[in-house]
Formats: C-alpha cells, sequence, structure tokens
C-alpha cells in the first residue's frame, strides 16, 4: 500500500511563562505528527513494501533541524516527496500565560505546491491520498482539481479541513513581537472542496466555521452535504469531538456511527487531529469499514495526548484500552 500525505511541516516556537521571548523553545510539529503516526502505523499492521510520500517542500534553512527526525522514519520514500526549497517551514508562535491559556501566531508557512508536484504519474502511484490542511494554504483547491481531472486511476482522497477556516496570516506589527492571531473565516467553496475527497475529517470548530454564513449548526452542514448529488460528495464525513470522541457519517449506506474516547490520563493534545487523520486514512483505504477505522482513529488519538513528543509516536508501547 502506498499513501500520499500533503501538508506542511512546522516549526513551533514556545514561549513559556517567564521565558524570555529572545530565545523560545524550538518544536517540531504540523504534518510531521501525520508522518510519525502513518510510520508507526505501517511498521506495525503493514505488509511488506508499504510506503508513504510526504509531498511538501523541505526547506533548505530549516533542513538539519528536520533532519533530526526524518532520518527515523523508514517506511517513507523522500525521493517521491520532499521539494527542495529555500522558504522557511512554516513557523507558529505559541505564547503560554501563567494561568495555562495560549495566544497562537503564524507568521510565516511555505508555499503551496503546484500541479507541476502533483503529476498524473505520483498521482497514480497511489492507493491513497491524505490532504492535511496544516496552514489552510498547503495547496489550492485549483490546483487540486487540475491535478485530480487528469487521473485514469483516483486514489482514495481525505481531507482534513483542518486550517483552511481560518483567515490570513497573522503579522506583527512594528511596536509588536507577534501578530493579533488568526480570525475564523467561511469557506466559499466549500461544496467544491467536499466534491474532491472521498473522506471529510473535520472538528466541532471547523464545522461551525465551513459554510459560514451560510450554514453554522452541525445538522444543517450535514443535510446540505447529504443533499449534494452523490457523484460530487464525500462518502463519509468524519467530526472528531476531543474528548467526546468522533462521529462518522456513512453517506453512502445511510449510517451513522459514533466511537467514544477511551480513558486514559492526558498529558499533551498536539498533533492529536493529525494521528487521527492518518489512523482514519490509513485503515480505510486499507479496506476497514467506516466505523472500524474510526474506533482506531480515536484510539490512536487518544494514545497521542498520552505522548509528549514526535520521537514517541515512533518507539514508545502503544498501551491503551479497546
Amino acid at each position: 500500500m502506498r499513501i500520499g500525505i500533503i501538508g506542511q511541516p512546522t516549526i513551533d516556537e514556545i514561549v513559556h511563562p517567564g521565558m524570555r521571548v529572545a530565545k523560545p523553545e524550538r518544536v517540531l510539529g504540523g504534518i510531521l505528527y501525520s508522518y510519525a503516526a502513518m510510520e508507526r502505523l505501517m511498521r506495525e499492521f503493514g505488509r511488506d513494501g508499504d510506503t508513504f510520500v510526504p509531498m511538501t517542500w523541505h526547506s533548505n534553512p530549516d533542513r538539519e533541524f528536520l533532519e533530526t527526525l526524518l532520518i527515523k522514519f523508514r517506511q517513507m520514500d523522500r525521493a517521491a516527496g520532499l521539494w527542495p526549497t529555500d522558504s522557511l517551514s512554516n513557523r507558529v508562535q505559541l505564547v503560554y500565560q501563567e494561568d495555562g491559556h495560549r495566544s497562537e501566531h503564524c507568521p510565516h508557512i511555505l508555499p503551496p505546491i503546484t500541479v507541476a508536484e502533483l503529476s498524473a504519474l505520483l498521482l497514480e502511484s497511489l492507493d491513497g491520498l491524505f490532504i492535511n490542511m496544516i496552514s489552510g494554504f498547503d495547496v489550492s483547491l485549483e490546483t487540486l482539481e487540475s491535478a485530480v481531472r487528469k487521473l485514469k486511476n483516483r486514489p482514495w482522497i481525505h481531507l482534513d479541513i483542518h486550517a483552511l477556516v481560518l483567515g490570513p496570516l497573522s503579522q506583527a506589527s512594528s511596536n509588536e513581537k507577534f501578530g493579533s492571531g488568526r480570525e475564523p473565516q467561511g469557506v466559499s467553496r466549500w461544496k467544491r472542496w467536499m466534491a474532491l475527497a472521498d473522506s471529510v475529517q473535520m472538528n466541532e470548530f471547523e464545522t461551525r466555521w465551513l459554510a459560514d454564513p451560510e450554514i453554522t449548526a452541525e445538522g444543517d452542514l450535514l443535510n446540505a452535504i447529504g443533499r449534494m448529488s452523490s457523484e460530487v460528495r464525500p462518502k463519509q464525513v468524519i467530526i472528531t469531538r476531543a474528548a467526546n470522541g468522533a462521529s462518522v457519517y456513512d453517506l453512502e449506506h445511510g449510517e451513522a456511527h459514533h466511537a467514544p474516547v477511551p480513558i486514559v490520563d492526558v498529558i499533551e493534545t498536539t498533533g492529536s487531529g493529525d494521528v487521527f487523520g492518518s489512523a482514519y486514512s490509513y485503515c480505510v483505504i486499507a479496506g476497514n469499514a467506516p466505523e472500524a477505522a474510526l474506533r482506531k482513529a480515536v484510539q490512536w488519538a487518544t494514545w497521542n495526548t498520552t505522548v509528549t513528543s514526535i520521537n514517541q509516536i515512533l518507539d514508545r508501547v502503544f498501551k491503551i484500552k479497546p
């Protein structure tokens, strides 16, 4: 099995309470959580020859830092992706307050990949494609439509809406160290995004904003997607609900399934949606039914809350009650 992953690597710059802003902690994040989860899934459940393709830019200025993690991925076919660029990787600045709250700013992102990268030869070599909109600008709608339209053999496409509902990047003013944050906004062409995917993943926040101002309630959004022609709507809509688990709406068979969250001691929730997306897409592409894929994805996303780094996704014992 061969799965492509579209999405951008991120370097989080974390400022803890009392820390000098000039020296933030640097941590790898973004699509790298999805890579780590896909790597682990393929190691444990895959067959010989299973690979994933990292379909993103590989920053030359950040190469040394990124390679501390990338060299650990045995299932990754880096020859087909990781296109070199002189641009910096995504930067996300996380500023924590004494009360635990944080502000998040995104002053820089990688450019979107283009049709030149998404060749028919590459896409038709895939069994599945996981599109995780880390920045919201990872790839454009027009690029995807153009690339998919050319395919004779289209892979299964799983789309995580993620940051697609966020507005322009936050920019710091001359007297600020950080910007004012990104504000949510509706996606004017949301139906065309839906038409590209076989399965679509979003959390409750994204459900609220995807079709704003036309639609703001979850039930109304699901009804609107269901009314789309069966030829241009996703087969499955997944809504993640944090501590309340996740739901999958199987539009092909008119079924809905819910998976609760196993009881664990939560340490850190960062990256759980990215891990969920890898687990769900891996299971569905491998031929599992939506409800089975949902249960597995919830288990892996929940387990991710018990680890403290991307590296632990690769080597820590998976231990969770079903």
